[in-house]
Formats: C-alpha cells, structure tokens, sequence
C-alpha cells in the first residue's frame, strides 16, 4: 500500500478565495431573491402596465391632438378611454393575477375609471391653461392618478 503524502492545510490566500466563492454566491443569491421578488411584487408589475397604459395614453393624445388637432379635452378623455382598456387587461392577469368574476371587476373598474377620466380631462385642461404643456400636464396628471389607482385597483377593483 503505498504511502499517502500529507497534505499541506490550506493556506491563507486559497481560503479567502473560497470564502469570496461563498460570498460571491450568497450575494447572487441574495439579488436573485431580491429581483425575483421585485418582479413578483403587484406594485412594481402595476407601475410596468401603467407604463404601458402611459405610453398608449400619451402617444393617443400627441397623435390627437398635436398632429391631428382634436380639441385638448376630447382628445385626453380618447386616450384615457384607450390606455384604460389596456391597463384593464395588464392590471387584471398580470400585476394581480386575478381570478376573480370579470363582470363585477368590469363595473368596479369603470367606476373608477369614470373617476379617472373626469380627473384626468379636468387636470390635463387646468393645467394647460395654467400655461403648462399639455404633454407635462399629462405626466404629472398620471403621477398623481398612478399612486390613487394602485390602491384602489389593489383593494378595491381586483381583490
């Protein structure tokens, strides 16, 4: 039986590279839970679709109103009614995974959207005539509408 050769303990350098390969590990570990759970979470999947839904509702109104000149109020009330057909079905299936009756989430969000639209058409409008932009009155309208929708949307329209 041949003899085994002793080995050396580690020195210092190899185990502060494997306690890096720990650490390296936990941390992308710890960023992948901490990503997972970001994407995972109904707020930030309802910031995503209201970015989609702001991205539909501003372009509507740009191509509106500022290339084909339909009147500011019509204009904001057409692209809000647009976006919110789209925000519906993102908010819906996606930011809270909703199984609930569509018809009884249907009316509880045109309620809220009749809200909305009468908020929106009246901010946008006051605020262009306070001498803003229609498109910055329409990102700031959406700040404010974005953080009263969610929770209304979450405890409200898709519990």
């Amino acid at each position: 039986m041949p003899a085994s050769t002793p080995t050396a303990p580690p020195t210092g350098s190899d185990s502060d590279s494997r306690g890096e390969g720990v650490r390296a590990t936990s941390v992308a570990g710890g960023l992948t839970r901490t990503v997972g759970a970001l994407f995972g979470h109904s707020a930030f999947r309802f910031l995503v679709s209201g970015g989609a839904g702001a991205a539909v509702d501003g372009g509507m109104l740009f191509l509106l109103h500022g290339k084909l000149h339909v009147w500011l109020p019509l204009a904001t009330f057409l692209s809000v009614a647009t976006s919110y057909g789209v925000n519906f079905s993102l908010n819906r299936f996606w930011s809270f995974n909703s199984v609930a009756r569509v018809g009884g989430q249907m009316a509880r969000y045109l309620i809220l959207a009749a809200g909305n639209w009468i908020f929106n058409v009246a901010m946008v409008t006051g605020l262009a005539a306070l001498g803003l932009h229609y498109l910055v009155a329409k990102l700031i309208t959406l700040a404010v509408a974005g953080a009263l929708n969610y929770v209304g949307y979450r405890v409200w329209v898709f519990r």
